[in-house]
């Protein structure tokens, strides 16, 4: 069984407990300062920890954020490019108008040739029967 006594030694207080086995004498004003140190050790403890998740998850915005401005920054430039070059190719569309004359060599250098007389077939429709006749063609 554990008992407790309070007792006052000049201008010191003192407490005795007796758990059984031994006998404690606790300077109580001590006790009371290490309780005092141990709550002020663990509070600047946690504010340290605190601090530290803090400063480090600003840390990784800033990082993540710098890291996303360079891919921006690049995507940026390669929109660029390629917004220029498709100007480039329109202009060059646009300039290249092409005759028959280079439609015709480029073909014939290519191996096409003109239809022989025995592939072309004429024949006359009367209007609305084009139709027909095209499908007794083929």
């Amino acid at each position: 069984m554990r008992a407790v006594t309070d007792y006052v030694i000049g201008n010191t207080a003192v407490r005795i407990v007796d758990t059984g086995r031994k006998l404690r004498v606790i300077d109580v004003a001590k006790e009371h300062e290490k309780k005092q140190f141990r709550k002020v050790a663990v509070a600047t403890l946690l504010a340290a920890l605190l601090t530290l998740g803090s400063s480090l998850s600003v840390v990784d915005y800033h990082s993540t954020h710098t890291m996303l401005d360079k891919h921006v920054y690049s995507l940026k430039s390669e929109v660029e490019t390629l917004e220029y070059e498709n100007k480039c190719l329109r202009k060059k569309i646009n300039e290249n108008t092409l005759t028959y004359d280079e439609i015709y060599k480029k073909a014939t250098a290519l191996g096409m040739h003109l239809p022989k007389r025995s592939h072309v077939k004429s024949y006359t429709f009367k209007k609305g029967t084009g139709i027909k006749v095209y499908q007794r063609l083929y």
